[in-house]
């Protein structure tokens, strides 16, 4: 399967990286709950404790983890997990109402972004979006979607992500034990016009630079109508309740050994 935006011939510019991007295996996951809990435990500490295993989300059907790994000794330098919302709703969907507009739209949403701090994290971030871009464009999906806890929402700013609503309001995330978060999106299909117009750095990495070392053709088709399930919020209070969807496997069957979820844990975005 061929994922990249770039057509190799025309492409002008060629970049070799010093790491890898892939889609997780399943053997990588405990290399990335160790990650998630260093990074998230620096800020966090009670959730860096929870995400020292692998969490549910990251074996569902409909999730894709993305990894990137050195190529000089193979440590993890980085990762990202996608959410479609393919068979049930996003993470975020569980606490705010989206606009109208998303209703019956193929969405994605960014979580549990991690880099590990080197002199190469930009450069690893960087290509962790390039990764989710490509896979929305891939998958034809038409809203990139977010939530981000201060600081982190500056990221998303910075990539020319909107506020759903309110601009710069902050909501509670049931998902994220009540802490508050922006609710932030980007149209995939105008990526393009939308770098291109303000010379976003992006811009070059993204459409002008093929990058060999970036590789999603392990990634799980989900070429097929999406149901595109629209929480349904408690009364008029806005928020919506935990979805009772049952997780698909996105590796076979699976062991006890395999996943270890604690299902009252009050962390998963």
């Amino acid at each position: 399967m061929n994922t990249s935006v770039q057509n190799p011939v025309t492409a002008p510019f060629s970049e070799a990286l010093q790491f890898v991007v892939e889609m997780a295996r399943q053997g990588d996951l405990r290399d990335v709950a160790a990650l998630r809990s260093v990074s998230y435990g620096r800020h966090i500490p009670e959730l860096g404790m929870v995400l020292q295993k692998p969490e549910e989300c990251d074996y569902e059907l409909g999730c894709e983890v993305i990894v990137a790994r050195s190529k000089f000794d193979g440590s993890l330098l980085g990762t990202m997990r996608i959410h479609t919302n393919a068979f049930k709703p996003l993470p975020l969907q569980m606490s705010l109402r989206l606009p109208e507009r998303f209703s019956n739209a193929r969405m994605v949403e960014a979580t549990r972004l991690c880099v590990k701090g080197s002199p190469n994290a930009s450069l690893v971030r960087n290509a962790l979006f390039k990764a989710l871009f490509e896979y929305c464009v891939a998958q034809n999906v038409e809203w990139m979607m977010a939530a981000g806890r201060r600081p982190v929402d500056r990221i998303y700013d910075a990539l020319l992500f909107s506020d759903v609503g309110e601009q710069g309001k902050f909501y509670p995330m049931t998902h994220a034990a009540g802490v508050p978060h922006r609710v932030m999106s980007f149209p995939t299909f105008e990526a393009q016009a939308t770098w291109g117009a303000c010379k976003h750095l992006l811009y070059s990495f993204v459409f002008e630079t093929l990058h060999i070392d970036l590789d999603l053709s392990a990634m799980t088709s989900l070429n097929f109508a999406w149901n595109c399930p629209q929480a349904e919020p408690e009364s008029n209070s806005g928020l919506a309740p935990l979805s009772d969807f049952t997780p698909i496997s996105r590796f076979g069957q699976l062991s006890a050994a395999d996943i270890d979820i604690d299902l009252a844990r009050p962390f998963n975005a």
